[in-house]
């Protein structure tokens, strides 16, 4: 698939990997439209690339700004469902308020947004959704992100089947910790990020091995490699990798 002026809508574009995908598309040719809650970062991205940009809370109805991109474009090529958010707390001290907004902004409003927007998506186009290892691989301290992320990767499998006679792929980016603000919510005390600093991602190189993976319209993309053989092993044999694994499960 080529990206060069394919029209391009990224959710969650104004920090962490929606910035760092934003950056990489840009270079591939892609006209960019870029949608964040945070209208001064997002306008000061758009600027410098050249991109168009709608400031939307995407908690709320995203079938509006459905209709305010069809009526602005009339079609688009992909879609990218960045946006997200996580809270490490053990599910007895997650306040419901937290528990319903994650699965709003994780996992209603990425499938609200794909439905209003497959009627004038085009042939040979794309959905790209951001899930995480977390769907695959549970961890303590993250109950209500797990099942969210899960949620998405199930959602996506089984829209990729729905979607293959119209001829539009779906992708789904699965990656484990990355290097960027994400941490400033999801862990107050900072030890996680601390505790697997050797181990994060950046989200430059995962944004080009994305890009990358679009064009070659690949099924998944999964890093780091050895918590994807993680994954799958647990898959198999879940209490062997649960004690294997225990000193990494407990670093939140």
């Amino acid at each position: 698939m080529q990206l060069i002026n394919r029209t391009i809508v990224v959710t969650g574009a104004s920090s962490g990997l929606g910035e760092a995908l934003a950056r990489a598309l840009h270079k591939e040719g892609a006209n960019l439209i870029l949608i964040a809650r945070r209208e001064e970062r997002l306008r000061t991205l758009a600027s410098e690339l050249q991109a168009e940009y709608y400031a939307y809370d995407l908690e709320k109805e995203p079938e509006i700004l459905a209709q305010t991109l069809y009526a602005r474009y009339g079609r688009i090529d992909v879609l990218i469902n960045n946006a997200g958010f996580g809270e490490f707390s053990f599910l007895d001290e997650t306040s419901i308020e937290t528990i319903e907004s994650m699965q709003r902004i994780n996992v209603l409003s990425p499938i609200r947004l794909t439905k209003a927007c497959l009627p004038f998506l085009s042939k040979g186009g794309m959905i790209v959704n951001v899930a995480s290892q977390a769907g695959k691989l549970p961890t303590p301290k993250s109950t209500i992100y797990c099942m969210t992320k899960a949620a998405i990767l199930q959602f996506s499998n089984a829209l990729r089947l729905e979607l293959r006679p119209k001829g539009i792929h779906v992708m789904t980016v699965n990656p484990g910790p990355i290097a960027t603000e994400f941490f400033v919510r999801a862990d107050i005390s900072r030890k996680y990020e601390q505790n697997v600093a050797s181990i994060v991602l950046s989200k430059e190189k995962l944004a080009h091995t994305v890009v990358r993976a679009m064009r070659q319209r690949k099924r998944e993309v999964n890093a780091p490699w050895w918590m994807e053989l993680s994954a799958k092993g647990y898959g198999m044999m879940p209490r062997v990798v649960e004690w294997l694994g225990k000193s990494g499960f407990d670093k939140k």
